[in-house]
């Protein structure tokens, strides 16, 4: 009798599962801009990184002189 009880309840489980995985959050709650960032990815859109050309610097030894 407690296995065909807790077979229903694994499978209400199951089922709840599959249909609660389609279940999306909103395109509101993914862009905002204070979203916990959970797994350390960076998001795109506070780079610090400036497209353009770069110069080497060159810094010469103040101490020879």
């Amino acid at each position: 009798m407690n296995n065909l009880v807790f077979g229903l309840i694994a499978l209400l489980a199951l089922f709840a599962f599959f249909k609660l995985a389609k279940v999306k959050a909103s395109s509101k709650q993914l862009n905002r801009d204070n979203r916990i960032n959970r797994f350390g990815n960076f998001s795109n859109k506070n780079e610090n990184i400036i497209d353009g050309e770069s110069e080497e610097i060159i810094e010469e030894d103040k101490r020879d002189a």
